[in-house]
């Protein structure tokens, strides 16, 4: 049987528990922007380059898996700072838990 004690702890867990997920959402969405934008950049570069002859198709769907890997792989390493200045930005909207 729960006491009432353990109840109260229960119920002031579950706030702080929901804004630390709501902050790594957050989080994720701000890393998964990064990437998301990174790939398109990737992607205008690629298209600027002169060739002597367009790629068949199995090699623009290599080239565009490419684009996206190095895209997620830059912002999972943080080397760019988009996602970390976004989320800093973004994080005081996150609506904290009350007291």
């Amino acid at each position: 049987m729960t006491s009432i004690h353990g109840l109260r702890e229960t119920q002031s867990f579950a706030p702080n528990e929901s804004l630390d997920k709501e902050k790594e959402r957050l989080k994720q969405a701000c890393t998964d922007f990064e990437s998301l934008l990174t790939a398109q950049l990737v992607q205008s570069m690629r298209l600027s380059v002169l060739r002597d002859e367009e790629p068949d198709h199995a090699m623009g769907i290599y080239e565009s898996m490419l684009d996206e890997g190095l895209a997620h792989v830059w912002s999972r390493q943080e080397s760019l700072g988009i996602a970390q200045w976004l989320y800093r930005s973004l994080e005081p909207l996150v609506p904290s838990r009350k007291k």
